[in-house]
């Protein structure tokens, strides 16, 4: 089915470097505020594109975030506040007076210092399998990067290792599209293909999330004022049940969860239609 939208894509100046985003417009115009969608730290705002459609009726600002994709790496600024600010930075250059955010993965920091920092503005807060670790967890994520293979020789050698690495039930056709929108092709789909990240980058962030200096914590939980969305993949061993207590324990009361029990840490991709179907009852609520 086609979707009922369109997509523009583009780049902004953001403080210290060229941001790249892509921009779903949904046909008929837009419902509630839009949404600015921020990828994991193992992916780039492709992820987005297959949430963006299957949801049709929001509008969604997808950057790729400092260091990933298309957009330019300052060198510096691992904070989840630094994030956040580039995440303001763009909304605020694309006129984006009231907007959700939804952070994936360790991005979920990123989405609650934004909340933090506009307060007034962010209609809500949607926290995808977020990577609620404690100091030791880092480090090991640390250790783990180190071995993260850079390239495959071909994009489905690439999606042999993501199935084999990431858990949950994986769509056939879900997956292969999800893996060629996300993967640096170099030759097509028969040719060499890179994650859209340098390995410097990766563990320039993960050295950062292991310090002492981290904000890739909970703290700023407390603070946010806005609805909160939380979906936890069943099988995901990145945000366990007792993560997601800690979690719930620390934002205001009120925050709602959705569990997708086939799913790992990619439940928008391992269970679109459950994903795409709560995502947008919860827009429906933001004003």
């Amino acid at each position: 089915m086609k979707p009922k939208g369109s997509w523009r894509s583009g780049h902004e100046e953001v403080p210290g470097f060229r941001m790249f985003y892509r921009d779903w417009r949904p046909a008929g115009g837009e419902r509630y505020p839009p949404v600015v969608a921020l990828h994991g730290s193992l992916v780039q705002s492709s992820m987005w594109i297959s949430v963006a459609e299957g949801v049709g009726s929001a509008r969604m600002v997808c950057p790729d975030q400092r260091g990933y994709g298309l957009s330019g790496d300052p060198g510096r600024g691992e904070a989840a506040a630094d994030f956040a600010r580039d995440a303001i930075a763009l909304a605020n250059a694309l006129m984006l007076e009231r907007f959700t955010i939804m952070g994936h993965s360790f991005a979920y920091a990123i989405a609650l210092q934004a909340a933090r920092m506009e307060p007034g503005r962010v209609a809500g807060a949607v926290l995808v399998d977020p990577t609620v670790r404690d100091p030791s967890g880092h480090q090991q994520n640390l250790a783990q990067s180190v071995e993260r293979p850079a390239s495959f020789a071909s994009l489905q050698e690439a999606v042999r290792y993501f199935r084999r690495s990431e858990e949950g039930a994986w769509p056939r056709a879900g997956l292969n599209r999800f893996m060629r929108e996300l993967m640096a092709a170099d030759g097509g789909e028969k040719g060499t293909c890179r994650w859209p990240y340098t390995r410097e980058r990766l563990l320039r962030l993960r050295a950062f999330q292991a310090s002492a200096g981290s904000d890739y914590d909970i703290a700023n939980a407390g603070h946010v004022k806005c609805p909160v969305l939380i979906f936890r993949g069943g099988l995901s061993r990145r945000f366990t049940a007792e993560a997601e207590r800690r979690l719930r324990r620390a934002l205001p009361d009120g925050a709602q969860s959705v569990l997708c029990r086939k799913s790992g840490h990619f439940p928008s991709v391992n269970e679109p239609k459950r994903f795409n179907d709560a995502l947008r009852k919860f827009l429906a609520k933001t004003r």
